[in-house]
């Protein structure tokens, strides 16, 4: 079969989206023929091969603020559609990524071609952020979104929240869930004494690692840390950074913002005793499933995909914007060797069960032969 992928980004772009598409991608490059058409970014080729992957990428230009609720980045890239109506008669599915830029109009093209069209809802409609976010994410699905997915074959969602919240009732075309997945090589439980080496941890450490925004809630995990006896870890970068480093003054926490790859990122999540992903809002939040597949126990917070990865047998689910209730389940696996044992070792084994890769790129090949 002949697939062609579309999303703004690529790899080496780092974010969720792109990471699912470059994992999918390569997977799916073992059997079929697999091309991404993306934005040109500095210092990337025009047209490279990737891991089996064809990657073609059309010149552009990034716009990085953008009003709310636009989310930012956003590509501008002249020759998109040109390069869009060639690659679609070379192909037999397009399958889209991100309904927030180009959707309307590549939609349009693909259906215009008597093409199958698939999409993956990598995002719900937003909730908890703010006013403006809430209700003009929500307006957009309703009057663009929505239209996008009525269009569709065949629509995949990173979770069964998301496919709830996001997909028109209405829509009668095949479905499916994708849950993002894990290297579980890379993630894997291991000594987690060099990275504590390397920034200075000491005693017991709870770690988060999220995009520095309002969404994911890291405010109201350094207000809970007040009221507990160890070290934050904060990994990430972000708009609010500085912000939040006001906002922890006193309390020793330690914010990472450099990049890592796999394994030093791995050997960072083994170098906390706890992690903790706080987020108003999450499709999915794949961070969990990474400390996860370290042997970690988490702490989530009860919205989006977040409940169907955190079992009652891995981790704690708390409500969002609730400083007191995650001190409280802090505190509980920090003073219970035990239970942080038990749940680090069965979030391992839920992920290595429910969270691969290869278990992602065959919800694509199974919604493929639906719709063919």
């Amino acid at each position: 079969m002949r697939i062609l992928m579309l999303n703004p980004f690529f790899f080496p772009y780092a974010g969720g989206t792109e990471k699912h598409l470059f994992e999918v991608s390569k997977r799916l490059a073992r059997k079929h023929d697999v091309t991404v058409l993306t934005a040109r970014l500095p210092d990337t080729e025009a047209q490279e091969e990737i891991n089996g992957v064809c990657v073609v990428r059309t010149p552009a230009r990034i716009l990085e603020k953008l009003p709310k609720p636009l989310p930012p980045p956003l590509p501008l890239m002249p020759r998109h559609k040109e390069e869009l109506k060639r690659l679609i008669t070379e192909n037999d599915v397009v399958h889209g990524h991100n309904r927030f830029v180009y959707g309307l109009s590549e939609s349009a093209l693909v259906k215009k071609a008597g093409k199958k069209m698939c999409w993956t809802l990598h995002n719900a409609r937003p909730e908890g952020i703010d006013f403006l976010t809430d209700v003009g994410g929500g307006a957009f699905d309703d009057w663009v979104g929505g239209k996008i997915l009525m269009r569709c074959d065949g629509v995949l969602a990173v979770s069964r929240e998301t496919m709830e919240a996001t997909l028109p009732a209405d829509y009668a075309g095949a479905r499916g869930i994708a849950y993002n997945g894990v290297d579980t090589k890379a993630f894997k439980p291991m000594s987690g004494k060099k990275a504590r080496q390397r920034y200075g941890l000491s005693g017991k450490v709870v770690m988060t690692n999220c995009r520095l925004v309002e969404q994911k809630g890291v405010k109201y995990l350094i207000d809970a840390m007040r009221a507990v006896d160890a070290q934050l870890v904060v990994f990430g970068r972000g708009p609010l950074l500085e912000k939040l480093k006001e906002r922890a003054k006193g309390t020793g926490t330690a914010f990472i913002h450099e990049w890592l790859g796999e394994t030093e990122l791995a050997g960072l999540y083994n170098a906390a005793d706890v992690f903790v992903l706080p987020s108003l809002w999450e499709p999915f939040g794949m961070v969990l499933a990474e400390a996860m597949a370290c042997g970690k126990p988490v702490v989530g917070t009860r919205v989006g995909g977040i409940p169907e990865i955190v079992t009652k047998d891995c981790g704690f689910l708390v409500p969002p914007a609730d400083p007191k209730a995650l001190a409280e389940r802090v505190l509980l696996l920090l003073e219970d060797n035990g239970l942080r044992k038990k749940f680090g070792s069965a979030g391992r084994k839920r992920v290595l069960r429910e969270f691969t890769w290869e278990k992602t790129a065959n919800a694509y090949e199974k919604i493929y032969g639906e719709i063919e």
